[in-house]
C-alpha cells in the first residue's frame, strides 16, 4: 500500500501487519519443546516401580517430562538430563519415604531412559 505525504510528492510505503509479516500467534508447526512418543510410556513404567499413587506422582512426572523436553539441543544433553533427574529425585525424596534401594533402581531406570533419549535426538 502506498500513499503521499503533504511535504513530499514521493509515495510512502505503508507497512502492513498481515500474513506477510509472519503469524501473530504461534502455530503447531513452530518449534516448541517436545519429546518423542515413546518417552512417556517408558517414564510411566519407571514411575510405576515406586508403587505410589499415580495421582500423587502426576505433577512430578509431568514436570520431569517437561524438563527433558525443554533441554536445549545446543547444550550438553547429558548434563541437562542429569539436572532433570536429580531435581526430580530431590523433590520426590522430600515428598515420599522409600527405601534407598528403590530410589537407586528408579534413578538407574531414568538414566537408561535418558541415554536412549539422547541417542534418539
Amino acid at each position: 500500500m502506498t500513499g503521499t505525504t503533504e511535504n513530499d510528492s514521493e509515495p510512502t510505503r505503508v507497512v502492513g501487519t498481515g500474513p506477510e509479516d509472519g503469524p501473530a500467534l504461534s502455530s503447531t508447526t513452530e518449534d516448541t519443546p517436545a519429546a518423542p512418543g515413546w518417552l512417556e510410556p517408558e517414564v510411566d513404567a519407571a514411575f510405576a516401580t515406586l508403587n505410589l499413587s499415580t495421582a500423587e506422582l502426576s505433577r512430578y512426572r509431568d514436570s520431569y517430562l517437561d524438563c527433558l523436553a525443554g533441554v536445549p539441543r545446543t547444550t550438553d544433553l547429558d548434563t541437562g538430563h542429569d539436572a532433570c533427574r536429580l531435581g526430580l529425585l530431590r523433590a520426590l525424596k522430600n515428598g515420599f519415604t522409600l527405601d534407598d534401594a528403590v530410589w537407586r533402581a528408579f534413578g538407574e531406570k531414568l538414566e537408561t531412559i535418558e541415554s536412549e533419549l539422547t541417542s534418539d535426538l
